[in-house]
C-alpha cells in the first residue's frame, strides 16, 4: 500500500471531481465506482447554476454556491473541453398568484414590458421577473466525461464493477474480497446511506423527471412557480423538474412529463410546438436540511447530500476534500455528518 493512498466510493461528478484535485496534488488516488462513471445524477441533472435562487438565502450554503459558481470560468478551462458553459443569467418570473418577493439581494426586478425585451417568448399574463444577471448553464453530459477525463490523465485510477462490502478508516473491502487500502472518502450521492460500514447517514433519494424540447430557443434560464427552463448551447431547451419521495423508483411517468410541460409552456407558451426529443429521470440525494453533508465521520470522509447543487458546488466541494484529507483542512461544521447524530 501507497502510505498516502486515496479512496474514493463513487464515480459521478463529485467523486471524479475531488479524484482530480486529489491526483492533481500529487497524491494516489484510486475511485470504486460500482457501473458507469457519471451514470446516476451527475448526467441527469440539468445543470444550472444558481447560487442565489437556489439557496434562498439561506447562508453559509448562497456564499458557498457563489464562491463556487466564481470558481468554474477557469476550472473549466483547466478540463481543456467544451462543457456549454453560458453565462445566461437567469430570469425568476412572477405571473397571477405567484410569490412577488425577491429570490435574492441581487436580485432586479424588471416590470412584464422590460421582461420581454430580454425574454421575449414570455406568457401574456406576465406581471414581471426578478433578473439574476450572473447565474449560469452548464451540460452536463459534456461536464461528466470531461472532468472524468482530466482525472485520468492526471493519474487518478478508476475502476469500474466493483462493490464495496464494507469502508472504515483504513480502507475499503470489496465484495471480491479484495481489500483497497487508503484513507476513504464516499461520494455515492443519494446512495450515501447504503454504503456498508458508514453508519447511518439521512441522505435519501428524490426523484426528478425532466424533458428535452427543440425548435423554440430561449435566451435565459427561466424560474417560475412550478418549474424552470434551461437553455443550451446547441438551442435545445430543457424543462424540469419533478420533486417526487419515491424511494429508488427509476423511470418516467405520463403524470410527470406532462407536469413539466404543463409547467414549460405555462412560462413560455410557443414551447408548445417545440419537438419533443426526450425525458428521462434521475435522483438528488437530499437531507433533512437541504443542505450538503461534507466532513468526517468515523475516520471515512463524506461527500455528498447536495441535493440540487451537485453540479454547481463540485469545485468547491473537490477543494475542501483534497484540503481536509491531504493537508487537515478543517471544514465548516455546519455540513459535517455530525449535525445528524
Amino acid at each position: 500500500m501507497e502510505r498516502d493512498q486515496v479512496v474514493i466510493v463513487g464515480g459521478g461528478l463529485l467523486g471524479c471531481a475531488v479524484a482530480l484535485e486529489i491526483a492533481r496534488r500529487g497524491c494516489p488516488v484510486v475511485v470504486l465506482e460500482r457501473a458507469i462513471v457519471g451514470a446516476e445524477a451527475s448526467s441527469a441533472a440539468a445543470g444550472i447554476l444558481a447560487p442565489r435562487l437556489e439557496a434562498h438565502g439561506r447562508e453559509p450554503l448562497r456564499s458557498l454556491g457563489v464562491e463556487s459558481l466564481a470558481m468554474y470560468p477557469e476550472w473549466v478551462a483547466s478540463l481543456g473541453a467544451d462543457v456549454g458553459l453560458l453565462r445566461t443569467g437567469l430570469l425568476r418570473v412572477v405571473r397571477a398568484g405567484d410569490p412577488v418577493d425577491a429570490p435574492d439581494v441581487e436580485a432586479r426586478w424588471l416590470d412584464a414590458d422590460a421582461a420581454r425585451e430580454v425574454e421575449p417568448g414570455l406568457a401574456p399574463d406576465l406581471l414581471g421577473a426578478w433578473s439574476l444577471p450572473d447565474e449560469s448553464t452548464l451540460d452536463p453530459r459534456r461536464l461528466v466525461p470531461a472532468v472524468h477525463a482530466a482525472a485520468n490523465a492526471a493519474g487518478a485510477l478508476f475502476r469500474v464493477g466493483e462493490e464495496v462490502a464494507t469502508v472504515d478508516a483504513s480502507g475499503v473491502t470489496l465484495v471480491s474480497g479484495e481489500r483497497v487500502d487508503g484513507r476513504v472518502i464516499v461520494c455515492a450521492g443519494a446512495w450515501t446511506s447504503k454504503v456498508p460500514g458508514l453508519g447511518p447517514l439521512p441522505v435519501r433519494p428524490v426523484r426528478g423527471q425532466l424533458v428535452a424540447l427543440s425548435g423554440e430557443p430561449i435566451r435565459h434560464v427561466i424560474f417560475g412557480a412550478g418549474g424552470y427552463l434551461v437553455p443550451r448551447a446547441d438551442g435545445r431547451v430543457i424543462a424540469g423538474a419533478t420533486v417526487e419521495e419515491v424511494g429508488f423508483a427509476r423511470g418516467v411517468t405520463a403524470g410527470g412529463v406532462r407536469a413539466v410541460l404543463g409547467s414549460a409552456v405555462a412560462m413560455v407558451p410557443d414551447l408548445a410546438f417545440a419537438a419533443f426529443e426526450g425525458a428521462w429521470s434521475g435522483f438528488r440525494p437530499g437531507t433533512p436540511d437541504d443542505l450538503p453533508v461534507v466532513g468526517e465521520v468515523g475516520g471515512v470522509w463524506v461527500a455528498s447530500g447536495h441535493y440540487r447543487n451537485g453540479i454547481l458546488l463540485a469545485p468547491i466541494t473537490a477543494k475542501w476534500m483534497a484540503g481536509a484529507v491531504i493537508d487537515g483542512l478543517r471544514l465548516p461544521p455546519v455540513f459535517a455528518p455530525g449535525r445528524f447524530t
